[in-house]
Order: structure tokens, then sequence, then C-alpha cells
């Protein structure tokens, strides 16, 4: 038969909580090394799964045990001890499986985003049909970033980080103090968000914001975000190059496209402006097309498929633009 000492090494019961527990059982008439009869297994059990058993139910199981031996705690308090602690250790677990739930942005399908989409009365919309933008005649084509050159998206993330500082400030955007910064986000927790019954969380890699906000208060006041990934084509080249780095194989080499991402942005935005003071922005890109969400009312634009100078120059826009923009003026 299992003993007390078993039973609870067997639990899923922390390391610090056992000898409390233990004692608890003890003072119930069983010592470590005793083996624990049918009926004590029962009432064990029954705290372990759900520790809502009442005083009265743990009686009449207990009475199928024989007289507990010695003197002790009344058994009425002994019984009200086993209970808190069994509660106690299921509020524990119910927290660790809350969060083992939370639901990471990268794994919103498509379909999930329809829903959060449908629950905050928002509409998906064609961006270039609803509202469009137009690059300046006249203006330089600005360089891709080439992703290629990294074995992952953190290991590249950095760069592109940089890439996107250099970009905007030759778009004409007043980078450093008193001006705009492009922080590297992509190991900062950033926002958590309940829908219904479901826990989303997630962050981005990088965002604009405000020379001397920190990373730790970014998520107030970012104005774009951006979301990296490495496309399969340019993985597959890093791999073609880079022969003595350990890579799985890639097949069928592409571009990313906005589809395989769209369920991750679409919630990573909605979650972002809960929190953001301002109207933002967010790019999805590989480095070499971007795309662009934007909520404006209630309809969330998509500008798919756009070049790195049509966004770069369309986000600089907001902030040399020579009126002065407020929240109103372009929501």
């Amino acid at each position: 038969m299992t003993t007390v000492s078993e039973l609870v090494e067997k639990g899923d019961i922390p390391e610090e909580r056992k000898d409390n527990v233990k004692r608890v059982l003890h003072d119930l008439g069983y010592a470590a090394s005793r083996a624990v009869g049918k009926a004590f297994l029962k009432i064990t059990e029954k705290h372990m799964t759900d520790a809502g058993m009442s005083i009265a139910d743990a009686n009449a199981i207990l009475a199928e045990v024989e007289p507990l031996q010695g003197e002790g705690q009344p058994f009425t308090k002994v019984i009200q001890d086993l209970r808190d602690e069994m509660q106690l250790l299921r509020s524990e677990l119910a927290a660790r499986n809350t969060e083992a739930k939370s639901i990471a942005f990268s794994s919103v399908s498509g379909a999930a985003a329809n829903q959060l989409l449908e629950d905050l009365h928002l509409t998906e919309a064609d961006g270039f049909e609803e509202a469009p933008f137009e690059t300046p005649a006249g203006v330089s084509d600005i360089d891709t970033f080439d992703f290629s050159q990294f074995v992952d998206e953190d290991a590249g993330t950095p760069s592109f980080v940089e890439y996107h500082h250099q970009q905007l400030q030759a778009c004409g955007v007043h980078m450093g103090r008193s001006g705009y910064k492009v922080l590297d986000l992509h190991k900062t927790p950033m926002y958590h968000v309940e829908i219904g019954k479901k826990r989303y969380s997630g962050g981005v890699d990088g965002g604009v914001v405000p020379y001397a906000v920190r990373a730790a208060s970014a998520a107030k006041l970012l104005r774009i975000d951006f979301e990296h990934k490495q496309s399969t084509a340019d993985k597959a080249t890093f791999r073609m190059n880079h022969s003595d780095v350990l890579q799985a194989e890639v097949t069928a080499p592409r571009q990313y496209s906005f589809k395989e991402g769209r369920g991750q942005v679409i919630c990573c935005l909605l979650a972002a402006h809960a929190m953001c003071q301002l109207p933002l922005d967010l790019d999805l890109t590989d480095g070499k097309q971007h795309h662009l969400l934007r909520l404006r009312g209630d309809l969330l634009l998509v500008y798919e498929g756009c070049t790195p100078t049509q966004v770069c120059r369309t986000c600089a826009s907001f902030w040399t633009s020579p009126r002065k923009i407020s929240i109103s003026s372009i929501t």
C-alpha cells in the first residue's frame, strides 16, 4: 500500500509545502511510514483535485478508518487544517494553469483574430482603398533589409532596429535628444489582454518612442510597432552561405506573407491600443515587404505588400507634418 510519504512525494505539491502537508497528515494520525488505507486515499485524492470537501464529508469518509491514535488536535480542527492547506495548493495550481493557458500572439489563428475583431466591433479593410497614401514624387527609394545575413530573427533584430532608426532619420524624423528613438523590444514583455475567457500575451521586436522613454514603459508611448519575420527564402540563403552552422533544411523557400502573421499582428495591435496613450501603427516585415496596420475609427486598415519607401515615408509624415497631430485628427 502507499505510504503517507510516498503519497506526498507523488502529489503535485511545491517542495516548500511538503513538510507542512506531512505535518497535517501526521496530526490526522498517520505516520510518514504508515500505509494509507483506501478511505484515506479517497479523502486525500478529493482534496488534491478540488479541495471542496466539507468537514461533514470528511467525517463520513474517515469513519471508515480506525480511530485516530493518541492525543492531538480536535478532529474537526485537523480536518479544517487539511482542507485549508489543500485549498491553498489548489489556488497555486490554478494560478499556474491560468498562466500556462495564456495564448501567445504568435499562436493566434486567423479565425481567432476574426473573433477578436467581431467582439470589438471592428471591420478589417484594405487600406489602399479606404485611405490611400502616396509617396511624394522625386524621393529616393529606401533600401531593403537583408535578413539572410542572420541565423534567425533574434540574431537579426538588433541590426534591423538600427536599420529602422537610419531610415526614419533619412526621411526627416528627428532622432535623438528632444526627438525619437527606436528601441529593441524583442526580449521585453509588452502586452497582456483578456478578451472573453481567453488571455493573450506577447510583444513586438522593436518600436519608435520619444527619446527619453525606456523599454519598461514603452508600451504606453509607442508610435510604431515593428514585428520582424525572417522569410524562408532568407533562411535558405543563410543556410546555403553558412554550411558550418547547423540549420534545419528549408523546403519551398518564399517571401513572408501577411496571411502567415495576420492573427499575431491583429491581436498585437489591439492589445497595444488598449495600453498606448496615442494612436500607433504596426509594421509586419521580413525586410523586403512591409504590411502596415492602422486603426482608424471602427476600421482596421491593412496596407498589404508595401515597399520600405512607402511605409517609412507615410510613418515619418506623422512627425514631419507642419501641423500639430492630435488623436482626434487621425482617428
